[in-house]
Protein backbone atom coordinates (compact mmCIF):
# COMPACT_ATOMS: atom_id res chain seq x y z
CA UNK A 1 0.00 0.00 0.00
CA UNK A 2 1.35 3.45 -0.66
CA UNK A 3 1.48 6.07 1.85
CA UNK A 4 -2.28 7.32 2.74
CA UNK A 5 -2.81 10.25 3.55
CA UNK A 6 -6.55 11.76 4.45
CA UNK A 7 -8.37 14.69 5.21
CA UNK A 8 -10.99 14.44 7.28
CA UNK A 9 -11.90 17.87 7.87
CA UNK A 10 -15.56 17.38 6.96
CA UNK A 11 -17.84 14.37 5.36
CA UNK A 12 -18.71 13.47 2.25
CA UNK A 13 -21.67 16.07 0.92
CA UNK A 14 -24.95 14.68 2.86
CA UNK A 15 -26.78 15.32 -0.26
CA UNK A 16 -25.03 12.19 -1.68
CA UNK A 17 -27.12 9.15 -1.91
CA UNK A 18 -25.17 6.89 0.22
CA UNK A 19 -24.87 9.56 2.74
CA UNK A 20 -28.79 8.85 3.09
CA UNK A 21 -28.65 5.23 4.05
CA UNK A 22 -28.39 3.95 7.40
CA UNK A 23 -24.89 2.65 9.00
CA UNK A 24 -26.26 -0.63 9.21
CA UNK A 25 -26.89 -1.07 5.31
CA UNK A 26 -23.25 0.43 4.71
CA UNK A 27 -21.46 -2.10 7.26
CA UNK A 28 -23.53 -5.25 5.25
CA UNK A 29 -22.18 -3.62 2.17
CA UNK A 30 -18.57 -3.10 3.45
CA UNK A 31 -18.53 -6.69 5.06
CA UNK A 32 -18.28 -8.40 1.76
CA UNK A 33 -14.68 -6.53 1.12
CA UNK A 34 -12.69 -8.87 3.39
CA UNK A 35 -9.32 -7.51 1.47
CA UNK A 36 -7.82 -5.46 3.72
CA UNK A 37 -6.02 -3.03 1.67
CA UNK A 38 -9.82 -2.08 -0.29
CA UNK A 39 -11.24 -1.96 3.68
CA UNK A 40 -8.12 0.84 4.62
CA UNK A 41 -9.47 2.99 1.13
CA UNK A 42 -12.72 2.89 2.61
CA UNK A 43 -11.96 3.83 5.77
CA UNK A 44 -10.19 7.04 4.45
CA UNK A 45 -13.43 7.92 2.80
CA UNK A 46 -15.05 10.05 5.80
CA UNK A 47 -15.28 9.91 9.65
CA UNK A 48 -18.53 7.93 9.25
CA UNK A 49 -16.88 5.56 7.20
CA UNK A 50 -14.04 4.87 9.12
CA UNK A 51 -16.23 4.17 12.61
CA UNK A 52 -17.82 1.62 9.94
CA UNK A 53 -15.21 -0.02 8.57
CA UNK A 54 -14.16 -1.07 12.12
CA UNK A 55 -17.02 -2.72 12.49
CA UNK A 56 -16.55 -5.56 9.96
CA UNK A 57 -16.44 -9.16 11.14
CA UNK A 58 -13.74 -10.49 8.45
CA UNK A 59 -10.47 -9.62 7.20
CA UNK A 60 -7.98 -10.72 4.56
CA UNK A 61 -4.46 -9.21 4.29
CA UNK A 62 -2.01 -10.52 1.74
CA UNK A 63 1.52 -9.15 2.80
CA UNK A 64 3.55 -7.70 0.04
CA UNK A 65 7.64 -9.01 -0.67
CA UNK A 66 9.45 -7.35 1.59
CA UNK A 67 13.58 -7.89 -0.14
CA UNK A 68 15.75 -7.29 2.83
CA UNK A 69 18.28 -4.16 2.61
CA UNK A 70 15.74 -2.33 0.61
CA UNK A 71 14.04 0.36 3.03
CA UNK A 72 10.01 0.15 2.98
CA UNK A 73 8.51 2.81 1.58
CA UNK A 74 4.77 1.53 1.43
CA UNK A 75 4.32 1.85 5.51
CA UNK A 76 0.37 2.86 6.20
CA UNK A 77 2.30 5.70 8.94
CA UNK A 78 -1.03 7.76 9.30
CA UNK A 79 -3.54 5.08 9.93
CA UNK A 80 -1.25 2.86 12.72
CA UNK A 81 -1.89 3.18 16.26
CA UNK A 82 1.24 3.14 18.40
CA UNK A 83 2.53 0.11 19.48
CA UNK A 84 5.02 -2.87 18.21
CA UNK A 85 5.98 -6.88 18.28
CA UNK A 86 8.72 -8.53 19.96
CA UNK A 87 11.95 -8.54 18.03
CA UNK A 88 11.60 -11.69 16.73
CA UNK A 89 8.78 -10.38 14.81
CA UNK A 90 9.41 -7.22 13.80
CA UNK A 91 13.01 -8.35 12.32
CA UNK A 92 11.46 -10.49 9.65
CA UNK A 93 9.07 -8.26 8.38
CA UNK A 94 8.70 -4.74 6.90
CA UNK A 95 7.16 -2.16 8.01
CA UNK A 96 4.20 -2.55 5.77
CA UNK A 97 3.23 -5.52 7.61
CA UNK A 98 3.82 -4.34 11.07
CA UNK A 99 1.86 -1.12 10.80
CA UNK A 100 -1.07 -3.75 8.97
CA UNK A 101 -0.82 -5.65 12.37
CA UNK A 102 -1.00 -2.46 14.24
CA UNK A 103 -3.98 -1.36 12.45
CA UNK A 104 -5.66 -4.50 13.13
CA UNK A 105 -6.24 -3.93 16.08
CA UNK A 106 -8.46 -1.92 15.91
CA UNK A 107 -10.86 -3.90 14.50
CA UNK A 108 -12.37 -5.21 17.98
CA UNK A 109 -15.29 -6.97 16.22
CA UNK A 110 -13.23 -8.89 13.40
CA UNK A 111 -14.04 -12.71 13.57
CA UNK A 112 -12.66 -13.93 10.91
CA UNK A 113 -8.58 -13.04 10.45
CA UNK A 114 -6.58 -14.52 7.32
CA UNK A 115 -3.02 -13.12 6.96
CA UNK A 116 -0.74 -14.63 4.00
CA UNK A 117 2.86 -14.12 3.72
CA UNK A 118 5.55 -13.99 1.14
CA UNK A 119 7.13 -17.33 0.80
CA UNK A 120 10.61 -16.27 1.37
CA UNK A 121 9.89 -13.35 3.38
CA UNK A 122 13.19 -12.68 5.37
CA UNK A 123 15.55 -15.23 3.64
CA UNK A 124 16.63 -16.15 0.05
CA UNK A 125 15.26 -19.74 0.22
CA UNK A 126 13.48 -19.21 -2.99
CA UNK A 127 12.40 -22.26 -4.75
CA UNK A 128 15.23 -24.72 -4.19
CA UNK A 129 13.79 -27.53 -2.35
CA UNK A 130 9.81 -28.53 -2.48
CA UNK A 131 8.94 -28.70 0.91
CA UNK A 132 5.89 -28.60 3.09
CA UNK A 133 5.49 -28.60 7.37
CA UNK A 134 3.22 -28.96 10.09
CA UNK A 135 3.34 -28.02 13.17
CA UNK A 136 1.16 -29.06 16.32
CA UNK A 137 0.93 -25.78 19.19
CA UNK A 138 -1.18 -24.21 22.04
CA UNK A 139 -0.03 -21.44 24.19
CA UNK A 140 3.66 -23.05 22.68
CA UNK A 141 5.12 -24.51 19.86
CA UNK A 142 5.15 -28.37 20.95
CA UNK A 143 6.09 -30.31 17.69
CA UNK A 144 6.84 -29.33 14.37
CA UNK A 145 7.87 -31.53 11.55
CA UNK A 146 9.68 -30.55 7.95
CA UNK A 147 9.73 -32.64 4.96
CA UNK A 148 11.23 -32.39 1.39
CA UNK A 149 12.19 -34.51 -1.43
CA UNK A 150 14.17 -34.31 -4.66
CA UNK A 151 10.65 -35.54 -6.95
CA UNK A 152 7.15 -37.01 -6.57
CA UNK A 153 5.23 -39.57 -8.82
CA UNK A 154 1.98 -40.80 -8.74
CA UNK A 155 0.77 -44.78 -9.44
CA UNK A 156 1.09 -44.26 -13.22
CA UNK A 157 4.77 -43.12 -12.97
CA UNK A 158 3.90 -39.20 -13.98
CA UNK A 159 5.64 -36.75 -11.64
CA UNK A 160 3.92 -34.32 -9.54
CA UNK A 161 6.91 -32.42 -9.00
CA UNK A 162 10.49 -32.65 -9.60
CA UNK A 163 12.22 -33.43 -12.95
CA UNK A 164 11.77 -37.04 -12.47
CA UNK A 165 15.59 -37.55 -13.83
CA UNK A 166 17.68 -40.42 -12.59
CA UNK A 167 21.17 -38.91 -11.53
CA UNK A 168 23.82 -41.12 -9.96
CA UNK A 169 24.63 -40.30 -6.39
CA UNK A 170 27.39 -37.85 -5.71
CA UNK A 171 28.16 -37.70 -2.02
CA UNK A 172 29.73 -34.67 -2.25
CA UNK A 173 26.24 -32.84 -3.77
CA UNK A 174 24.43 -35.34 -1.86
CA UNK A 175 26.12 -33.82 1.51
CA UNK A 176 25.53 -30.28 0.36
CA UNK A 177 21.87 -30.60 -0.48
CA UNK A 178 21.34 -32.90 3.38
CA UNK A 179 22.87 -29.32 4.45
CA UNK A 180 21.02 -27.02 2.77
CA UNK A 181 17.99 -28.57 3.54
CA UNK A 182 18.65 -28.96 7.13
CA UNK A 183 19.25 -25.56 7.37
CA UNK A 184 15.90 -24.89 5.52
CA UNK A 185 13.76 -26.94 8.23
CA UNK A 186 15.29 -24.47 10.92
CA UNK A 187 14.73 -21.54 9.31
CA UNK A 188 11.15 -22.63 8.65
CA UNK A 189 10.83 -23.29 12.44
CA UNK A 190 12.08 -19.75 13.02
CA UNK A 191 9.21 -18.52 11.08
CA UNK A 192 6.55 -20.25 12.97
CA UNK A 193 8.05 -19.11 15.84
CA UNK A 194 7.18 -15.87 14.84
CA UNK A 195 3.69 -17.00 13.84
CA UNK A 196 2.96 -18.40 16.55
CA UNK A 197 3.79 -15.30 18.52
CA UNK A 198 1.99 -12.99 16.24
CA UNK A 199 -1.15 -15.52 16.89
CA UNK A 200 -0.60 -14.74 20.51
CA UNK A 201 -0.91 -10.97 19.78
CA UNK A 202 -3.93 -11.23 17.95
CA UNK A 203 -5.83 -13.38 20.38
CA UNK A 204 -5.11 -11.06 23.04
CA UNK A 205 -6.09 -7.59 20.90
CA UNK A 206 -8.75 -9.34 19.23
CA UNK A 207 -11.37 -10.05 21.64
CA UNK A 208 -14.31 -11.32 19.41
CA UNK A 209 -11.73 -13.88 17.51
CA UNK A 210 -13.75 -16.95 16.22
CA UNK A 211 -11.24 -18.24 13.77
CA UNK A 212 -7.50 -16.95 12.67
CA UNK A 213 -4.92 -18.05 10.53
CA UNK A 214 -1.71 -17.19 9.08
CA UNK A 215 0.04 -19.17 6.00
CA UNK A 216 2.48 -18.55 3.63
CA UNK A 217 1.93 -17.69 -1.01
CA UNK A 218 3.53 -21.14 -1.72
CA UNK A 219 0.71 -23.39 0.51
CA UNK A 220 4.14 -24.61 2.43
CA UNK A 221 2.86 -24.50 5.86
CA UNK A 222 -0.46 -23.00 8.29
CA UNK A 223 -0.89 -22.00 11.65
CA UNK A 224 -4.73 -21.36 12.47
CA UNK A 225 -7.13 -21.46 15.25
CA UNK A 226 -10.35 -21.97 16.32
CA UNK A 227 -13.43 -23.75 18.16
CA UNK A 228 -12.30 -25.13 21.19
CA UNK A 229 -8.55 -24.91 20.56
CA UNK A 230 -8.56 -20.99 19.91
CA UNK A 231 -10.40 -20.68 23.23
CA UNK A 232 -7.98 -22.78 25.13
CA UNK A 233 -5.40 -20.41 23.94
CA UNK A 234 -7.46 -17.50 24.61
CA UNK A 235 -7.78 -18.53 28.42
CA UNK A 236 -4.15 -18.85 28.40
CA UNK A 237 -3.57 -15.67 27.08
CA UNK A 238 -5.85 -13.70 29.03
CA UNK A 239 -4.12 -15.08 32.61
CA UNK A 240 -0.41 -14.76 31.07
CA UNK A 241 1.77 -11.99 32.16
CA UNK A 242 3.76 -10.18 29.37
CA UNK A 243 6.78 -12.06 30.13
CA UNK A 244 5.00 -15.28 29.57
CA UNK A 245 3.28 -14.22 26.82
CA UNK A 246 6.56 -12.98 25.03
CA UNK A 247 8.42 -15.97 25.89
CA UNK A 248 9.54 -18.16 22.84
CA UNK A 249 10.11 -22.31 23.64
CA UNK A 250 12.61 -23.53 20.97
CA UNK A 251 11.83 -27.49 20.65
CA UNK A 252 15.11 -29.05 21.31
CA UNK A 253 14.51 -32.53 20.52
CA UNK A 254 15.60 -32.88 16.97
CA UNK A 255 15.36 -35.84 15.25
CA UNK A 256 16.14 -36.17 10.74
CA UNK A 257 16.20 -39.17 8.51
CA UNK A 258 16.99 -39.36 4.97
CA UNK A 259 15.53 -42.02 2.76
CA UNK A 260 15.91 -42.58 -0.83
CA UNK A 261 12.70 -44.57 -2.26
CA UNK A 262 9.86 -43.78 -0.39
CA UNK A 263 6.34 -45.69 -1.22
CA UNK A 264 3.05 -44.90 -0.37
CA UNK A 265 0.33 -47.03 -0.38
CA UNK A 266 -2.72 -45.33 -0.08
CA UNK A 267 -1.81 -42.64 -2.63
CA UNK A 268 0.44 -44.85 -4.96
CA UNK A 269 3.17 -41.95 -4.78
CA UNK A 270 6.24 -42.32 -4.91
CA UNK A 271 8.25 -39.95 -3.16
CA UNK A 272 12.55 -40.02 -3.66
CA UNK A 273 15.40 -38.18 -1.89
CA UNK A 274 12.86 -37.64 1.32
CA UNK A 275 14.48 -35.61 3.93
CA UNK A 276 12.64 -35.56 7.17
CA UNK A 277 13.22 -33.22 10.49
CA UNK A 278 10.86 -33.76 13.73
CA UNK A 279 11.03 -30.95 16.22
CA UNK A 280 9.77 -31.55 19.76
CA UNK A 281 9.59 -30.05 23.19
CA UNK A 282 11.47 -32.81 25.48
CA UNK A 283 8.28 -33.21 27.90
CA UNK A 284 5.89 -33.81 24.64
CA UNK A 285 7.95 -36.48 22.45
CA UNK A 286 6.68 -38.99 20.82
CA UNK A 287 3.20 -37.28 20.29
CA UNK A 288 3.40 -36.77 16.86
CA UNK A 289 0.59 -38.69 15.95
CA UNK A 290 -1.68 -36.26 17.04
CA UNK A 291 -0.27 -33.21 14.96
CA UNK A 292 -0.84 -35.35 12.01
CA UNK A 293 -4.54 -35.95 12.91
CA UNK A 294 -5.17 -32.75 14.38
CA UNK A 295 -8.37 -30.25 13.11
CA UNK A 296 -5.78 -28.25 10.76
CA UNK A 297 -5.10 -31.07 8.15
CA UNK A 298 -3.93 -30.26 4.86
CA UNK A 299 -6.68 -29.86 2.50
CA UNK A 300 -5.39 -31.32 -1.11
CA UNK A 301 -3.81 -34.46 -2.57
CA UNK A 302 -0.57 -32.70 -2.52
CA UNK A 303 -1.18 -32.56 1.11
CA UNK A 304 -2.43 -35.00 2.23
CA UNK A 305 0.36 -37.17 0.15
CA UNK A 306 3.07 -35.17 2.43
CA UNK A 307 0.55 -36.23 5.43
CA UNK A 308 1.14 -39.99 4.18
CA UNK A 309 4.08 -39.80 4.29
CA UNK A 310 5.40 -38.55 7.37
CA UNK A 311 3.07 -41.54 8.69
CA UNK A 312 4.87 -44.04 6.57
CA UNK A 313 7.91 -42.62 7.80
CA UNK A 314 6.90 -42.64 11.76
CA UNK A 315 5.19 -46.25 11.35
CA UNK A 316 8.25 -48.06 9.36
CA UNK A 317 11.28 -46.19 9.39
CA UNK A 318 11.00 -44.41 12.99
CA UNK A 319 14.29 -46.79 13.24
CA UNK A 320 16.10 -44.46 10.44
CA UNK A 321 15.46 -41.52 13.03
CA UNK A 322 18.89 -40.48 14.04
CA UNK A 323 18.98 -37.67 17.07
CA UNK A 324 20.76 -34.39 15.55
CA UNK A 325 23.54 -33.61 17.50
Amino acid sequence: MRNLKKSRDGDADDSSSINRLPDEIILQIINKIIDFKSLCVCYLVSRRFSSIVLQVDAISFTAPCIYLNIPDKNAVSDISPSGSFPPLISSFYGESFLSANRFFRNFKGVKSLCIELPSSSHRAIGNRFVFKWKVKFSNRVESFIFLSQDSVCDKDGFYLNGNGEEEEEDNELFSDSFKQKRQVSFECLMDVLAWHLMLLYLVNDLPMLEEVSITDSGRRGRLSLSGKKLNEVKEWVHSASETELDRVEIPDMVSKCYIPVLKLPVSGYVMRGVFITIMEVKDLQGENNGLMNNEDGFEDKEEAAYTEAVMEILKNHKGNLSRLR
